[in-house]
């Protein structure tokens, strides 16, 4: 577990179309299909079952919103920041 980063400083890192609020990272991706969103939700969850840091997954009818945070540290930390970068990556 990382230390939280101030708010400024999440600013700075956060990939674009990420948005913070409050006291987590969020972006919700939209998909031509219910079942194109399911298949990108798993594989967020490999990621992030890989780095044993599990974010908030809600699939809705086209769209999937991914929600990361450090409840242990209380805040967003690093660990986030990187994985917000790799499910960008899918």
């Amino acid at each position: 577990m990382g230390e939280p980063l101030t708010p400024r400083a999440v600013q700075k890192q956060l990939p674009p179309q990420w948005t913070l609020k409050d006291d987590e990272i969020v972006r919700t991706y939209d998909f031509e299909s219910y079942l194109a969103g399911v298949e990108f939700a798993a594989d967020v969850a490999r990621i992030a079952d890989e780095a044993l840091h599990h974010p908030r997954i809600t699939i809705e009818f086209r769209s999937v919103t991914i929600v990361f945070t450090s409840h242990e540290a209380g805040g967003v930390t690093e660990q986030d920041l990187e994985l917000a970068e790799r499910v960008e990556t899918l």
